[in-house]
């Protein structure tokens, strides 16, 4: 069945995001994932994206989670970690002139996606479907260089406002560990983009 093509604002739910009802910050539960991935960089930097998609998933209790970083000279997002159903495309990425991601970053705030692929129409081949997807960027000194996401797989599953208020707070700690990895010029491996990768 082909996929009906609609214009972006059409995907774009962070408004009707912003009304729907939400459960009350837990802020014990939130420092202490902000403390496990803090001694996770210092220990074991090399899994500290992972980290990232895991803390990601469980605060907004999503059902898959990702980090994009921008590969400027690639012209791609790419995705170091993907924790959840969407596990199988780490290291895959999008376009970074036409993607959610790509949106995200010019916006510079965060976005609530609903089927991204009716807009994004080379996303239709990922699997599980993407009911919502969930998106917060991070900066390195006032420019964005990166995006953490969230998505909800089932139908009917939706996020509420303090995932996006979650989300922002991992997203802050991405943006930290980026310019960690950059000064001490371990960022690239994270940055290469899969062989092979044509997604979009």
């Amino acid at each position: 069945m082909q996929i009906p093509h609609l214009g972006l604002d059409a995907v774009i739910a962070t408004e009707e995001l912003n009304q729907r009802p939400s459960r009350p910050p837990d802020h014990a539960e939130e420092a202490q994932a902000l403390l496990t991935l803090t001694q996770a960089l210092s220990a074991h930097p090399e899994e500290i994206f992972q980290q990232l998609c895991l803390t990601a998933r469980k605060l907004t209790r999503a059902e898959s989670a990702g980090v994009s970083l921008l590969n400027a000279g690639a012209g791609r997002f790419v995705w170091p970690a993907v924790d959840g159903g969407l596990a199988n495309y780490v290291k895959a990425g999008t376009p970074s002139d036409f993607g959610p991601c790509g949106t995200v970053i010019e916006g510079r705030r965060p976005v609530l996606f609903q089927h991204p692929e009716r807009h994004f129409d080379y996303l239709a081949s990922i699997t599980p479907p993407l009911e919502e997807v969930l998106l917060s960027p991070f900066f390195l000194k006032g420019e964005p260089v990166g995006t953490v996401w969230a998505v909800m797989h089932t139908a009917g599953k939706k996020f509420e406002p303090e995932d996006r208020r979650l989300l922002d707070s991992v997203a802050s700690f991405a943006g930290l560990v980026y310019g960690v990895f950059l000064d001490t010029k371990t960022l690239a491996p994270y940055m290469e983009v899969a062989p092979g990768d044509s997604r979009g």
